[in-house]
């Protein structure tokens, strides 16, 4: 019974573990880790959850919902559960996600294991070097806050035949949400910010992913390729992208689900860009070689996210000495994103944003010192780099066989 494993000492305390590795702000009950493990004791604690799940008394506390701001200037909404629930929702998946896992198809790469969304930028390039130059950019229309709770359920029993296993599910989705002091029900949609809620995502859209592979539209006489993270998805084709959008828009209807007609567009490749995932795709020719290539790189939106990043960090912590305010804040920012830019045609863009990074720290240097003087000569790049330890973006840049710049190989 994979309810009897849910419940097991072992599972919980790993669950706890990952629950805490990711942190996050506290639920309605405003429970803290600290609180948890100071005051309330960490076996204590877990063992109360046991002897819920075990006496079949857990009930889950409705969500506390809060809202990020996004780039266009809309909202998003997240729903935080508080601690408890986290952790039995990741115990769950601890258990469950294999089962999906075996069924899940090769092209989705979004909050999987041993996938990521390197992965899918890289098989983007590869499909559009083999030809596949039309492009379907797909934009689902609040796909988190519209998955059908029924549907989704019947979604979860195609692998999972505990009951109680998709009772504990389906008490998730009917625990509502708290805002304003109000709880308000939900029958669509599993909230953000829930353990849980990416692996529904990604099961709920696997129909659409089983129904590409039966057809066999990846094959060679339809050449239509479907990469997929989580709800963002292209289609990449050689010819008739209209008629694979179609396709994929009649799978979706069938789920209850609509795409966004303002940001989905078609697009062909050679004459006009497209983004997915941060990076910009685009075909033109090499400067080097004149040769036509696929290139990939930051957004400008992700350029101007990460300078608005820096700008708040050094403006917030000029108060700190210059090393502590490098190393606690600084750092971790261009090395995330770094990290996550580094595979693409990113050599100038990383070395744009380390600049920046110094101008920053000049003009701060500059304010707080009272000096009439910019502070060029006095700070150059290799006083912020040998003296007070700034990460080296420009040093990410990864060159060479592309085995060298994806977290897998790239089949030729």
């Amino acid at each position: 019974m994979l309810y009897d494993k849910v419940c097991r000492e072992d599972v919980l305390a790993l669950a706890y573990g990952q629950v805490k590795a990711n942190g996050g702000a506290p639920g309605i009950d405003k429970q803290t880790f600290d609180h948890i493990e100071g005051k309330i004791g960490l076996e204590r604690f877990l063992g109360e959850i046991q002897g819920k799940l075990l006496a079949k008394r857990y009930r889950p506390q409705p969500v506390r919902r809060v809202y990020i701001p996004k780039a266009d200037g809309s909202k998003r909404p997240l729903g935080i559960p508080v601690i408890e629930d986290r952790v039995v929702q990741a115990a769950v998946k601890i258990v469950i996600e294999p089962l999906f896992e075996a069924d899940f198809k090769d092209f989705s790469y979004g909050f999987r294991p041993r996938k990521s969304a390197l992965q899918a930028l890289g098989e983007i390039r590869k499909w559009i070097n083999f030809g596949c130059v039309h492009v379907v950019d797909a934009d689902l229309k609040s796909y988190f806050d519209t998955i059908p709770h029924d549907k989704l359920l019947i979604s979860v029993r195609s692998r999972v035949i505990d009951r109680s296993v998709v009772k504990l599910i389906a008490m998730w989705l009917d625990a509502g949400v708290m805002e304003d002091m109000q709880v308000r029900k939900e029958t669509t949609g599993t909230p953000q910010g829930g353990v849980i809620s990416p692996l529904l995502a990604n099961l709920y859209l696997h129909w659409l992913d089983r129904y590409w592979e039966t057809k066999g539209f990846g094959e060679k006489r339809h050449d239509a390729h479907i990469v997929r993270y989580a709800d963002d998805f292209v289609i990449l084709c050689k010819k008739e992208p209209e008629k694979y959008l179609a396709e994929a828009t009649k799978v979706l209807d069938r789920l209850g689900l609509s795409l966004n007609a303002q940001k989905t567009r078609i697009v062909d490749v050679r004459e006009e860009s497209f983004d997915f995932l941060g990076n910009r795709f685009a075909r033109q020719p090499s400067k080097r070689t004149g040769k036509v290539n696929t290139y990939f790189y930051p957004t400008p939106k992700a350029m101007a996210s990460v300078k608005k990043k820096i700008r708040e960090v050094v403006r917030t912590g000029q108060h700190h000495d210059l090393p502590v305010l490098i190393k606690e804040q600084v750092n971790p920012i261009l090395r995330g994103w770094g990290n996550y830019f580094k595979t693409g045609n990113s050599r100038l863009h990383l070395k744009s944003i380390a600049n920046y990074t110094m101008w920053t720290l000049c003009i701060m240097l500059r304010k707080k010192h009272k000096k009439r003087s910019k502070g060029w000569r006095d700070h150059p790049p290799s006083w912020f780099y040998e003296y007070h330890g700034l990460f080296k973006l420009p040093s990410l840049v990864v060159t060479g066989q592309e085995n060298s710049r994806y977290a897998r190989s790239v089949p030729s």
